[in-house]
């Protein structure tokens, strides 16, 4: 169990460099207010890029092509008049051969972009082609064969050529964005591939500290690599929220890297969401939260993980309906991530669409089965319709393939909830011994007992988490009202929800 006295205020730093003023947030938020987020022009150009083909002799030489797929991605993304469809998504048909026109219909974009990588010594030859969706028609194709060192001119051209051919107009105030480079060391470039390859796997603690021990050595040779910053950033947030390391040894490491990220570059998307999962999650400032959400959104470089997270940040502040809005909008940019679709779980979850949820959850199966992530969500909200042999099958699931006090201890909430209040007792003696060799929640321990019937023992953990801004105490009023409803009566419940949003 961890606690730790009071949050450091990360927000600080960031107020007076960073912060855009009131009368500009809300002149922002009034426009997306009388806008929805999911209105586009009927005749908006979108696009789709294929994983580039290794055609190397070397399979190690997959994250390279796989980078330029990527940082190809990114390039696009800059552009506000084109829609990009997400990394994730489209690398899901990696290795896939399947008709052109059939993958444009399921990423709903008008056209397609693929290729393929050959790596040898100093030399590599990029192909790329780019389809129309409609028609299958090629309206352009070239070859570039360069040395390694001309990799960031090759990426240049194939970008350029794209969006001439998509849209000429568009070679205007955004050219600059769109060729923005974040380093011009071939060597870093290659470091930085290696961490985004394991970043991307979004797996456990052993690809985000392998991405980590990446991001680090590129910059050891490029101090100023902004966005290997933001890298590590991201990993050490998600260390800390999937309980792989404490926050006494994951916060400081990510408000450090968040800090380097946005002293070298203010431009970057990746460093404001970060920040503000920071200032949402730990720190529970949704003032500060709402502010570098809307500055993200604001870099004309707009993500579906960034529209996934300010869905989530929105539906903590009780304005669904928007937040539904950006779910669909993060889900039409990326329709195949699992990450993405697990959030969307959430905001159903939070607006008691369980039905949704549920579905979600299959949908999390369906695309990959081994997705601890599609199982938990399942189990959690078949419990709201008290489905208690399926949601334990499902949530056994989840626990044998990510062994957490997460996992653990929605598996002793079913329990508790469905009178196994012996079983419920090994859980919690499991969470115990899990807790020698990782971190457990204060929280993971408090809603097993609550879900037991314990409540004094309950409130005694629950006043713990909240005193070490556990993730978990954001979402109580919900977890109160769909587990534990009698609750609602006791005069805790209330003094601890005013701890939590004071």
């Amino acid at each position: 169990m961890v606690g730790i006295e009071s949050p450091p205020n990360f927000s600080k730093y960031f107020i007076e460099a960073y912060q855009i003023s009131p009368t500009e947030f809300r002149k922002q938020e009034m426009a997306s207010e009388g806008k929805s987020v999911l209105e586009e022009p009927k005749d908006k150009l979108s696009i789709a890029v294929l994983p580039f083909v290794n055609m190397s002799t070397d399979a190690e030489q997959e994250y390279f092509s796989d980078g330029i797929t990527e940082e190809i991605i990114n390039a696009l993304t800059h552009i506000p008049a084109l829609k990009v469809a997400g990394r994730t998504s489209c690398f899901t048909f990696k290795g896939q051969s399947l008709d052109l026109r059939l993958i444009g219909q399921q990423l709903n974009v008008t056209h397609i972009l693929d290729g393929s990588v050959r790596k040898s010594g100093n030399r590599v030859r990029i192909a790329a082609q780019l389809i129309k969706v409609e028609d299958g028609y090629h309206l352009w194709s070239e070859k570039y064969d360069r040395e390694l060192k001309d990799i960031f001119d090759i990426q240049d051209e194939i970008s350029l050529a794209i969006l001439k051919e998509i849209k000429s107009t568009l070679f205007g105030e955004e050219k600059q964005t769109t060729l923005k480079r974040y380093t011009n060391n071939p060597d870093a470039y290659q470091l930085y591939l290696h961490g985004r390859f394991y970043h991307n796997k979004f797996g456990g603690a052993e690809e985000f500290r392998k991405a980590i021990s990446y991001f680090e050595a590129a910059i050891a040779l490029e101090p100023d690599y902004a966005i290997a910053y933001s890298g590590i950033a991201s990993c050490y947030l998600n260390l800390w929220f999937y309980r792989h390391l404490p926050p006494e040894q994951s916060l400081p490491q990510m408000k450090q890297a968040t800090e380097q990220a946005l002293r070298l570059d203010s431009q970057i998307t990746e460093s404001y969401l970060a920040l503000a999962r920071m200032q949402l999650l730990y720190e529970w400032d949704f003032d500060s939260a709402a502010q570098t959400f809307r500055k993200a959104m604001m870099l004309h470089q707009t993500t579906a993980e960034l529209h996934a997270q300010y869905a989530l940040f929105l539906s903590l502040s009780d304005r669904l309906d928007r937040a539904k809005e950006h779910v669909l909008s993060a889900l039409s940019l990326e329709p195949f991530s699992l990450i993405n679709n697990f959030y969307a779980s959430y905001i159903y979850w939070l607006a008691e669409d369980f039905d949704k949820a549920i579905a979600k959850g299959r949908q999390h199966v369906e695309l990959e089965p081994t997705f601890w992530g599609g199982h938990l969500i399942i189990g959690l909200n078949l419990i709201a319709f008290k489905n208690y042999p399926e949601a334990l099958e499902e949530l056994d699931k989840a626990l044998h393939l990510n062994y957490t006090g997460l996992t653990l201890s929605a598996c002793g909430v079913l329990l508790g909830l469905s009178g196994e209040i012996n079983k419920a007792k090994d859980i919690l003696e499991k969470i115990a011994v899990l807790n020698r060799t990782q971190p457990v929640d204060n929280y993971d321990l408090g809603i097993v007992h609550a879900c037991m019937g314990e409540m004094d023992t309950a409130c005694l953990y629950f006043e713990k988490a909240i005193e070490a801004h556990e993730p978990p105490m954001l979402f109580f009023k919900y977890i109160v009202r769909d587990w534990l409803p009698p609750f609602k009566s006791d005069p805790r419940y209330h003094q601890l929800l005013q701890k939590i949003r004071k």
